[in-house]
Order: C-alpha cells, then structure tokens, then sequence
C-alpha cells in the first residue's frame, strides 16, 4: 500500500532535489536601441466630452444628425416665411412673422 501511495505521489509532486533538472543557462544580452521619447503632453482645448483623434474633434453621429436636421428645418422655415412675405407684398399687405413661428 505504501509503494502503491508513493507510485501516485511521485507522479503529481515534483522531484526532490537532486533529482531536479540543472538550471537552464543564462541568455545571452542583446543589445537594443534606446527607447524614443514619449510625445509632449498637449493640454486639450476642447471640452472633457470631446474626444480628438489626429488633432480633430470628434462628434457623436446622432448629434451631427441633430444639427443638420436642426439647420435645415430652419433653412425650409426662413424659406417659407421668404415666400409668405412675397405673396403678401403682392396682396399689398406687410408680413410681420408670428411670434410663435419664429421661436419654432
């Protein structure tokens, strides 16, 4: 039972000393270049939520999709009140935009 336990033993564990394998040698040095030196730290003008990436910021897609929408809603109404203005004039009448349109 006890060789049997040993046999197992012998297996799992690591050898005991003298039965170690010698220690591997040591590599040889090789000699490398010296390190670059890391870019100065530029202090960002940007805000903390902006990220930039090569100098330019980036913008989140839906914000970008935002304004455009946001300009071109404005484009169309100034448009429209262009319009409303010139078919007036030809009635004889002056155009004095609604308040509620213009803050629309």
């Amino acid at each position: 039972m006890r060789t049997l336990l040993a046999a197992i033993l012998a297996l799992f564990l690591p050898a005991r000393g003298a039965h170690r394998a010698a220690a591997p040698p040591p590599l040889p040095r090789i000699s490398c270049p010296p390190a670059p030196e890391p870019p100065p730290v530029i202090t960002c003008p940007h805000p903390a939520d902006v990220v930039t990436a090569d100098g330019m910021p980036l913008v989140r897609p839906y914000v970008v999709e935002w304004e455009r929408e946001r300009d071109e809603h404005d484009r169309r109404r100034l448009q429209r009140e262009r319009r409303r203005a010139a078919v007036l004039a030809t009635l004889g009448q002056d155009y004095v935009p609604v308040p509620w349109e213009v803050a629309a």
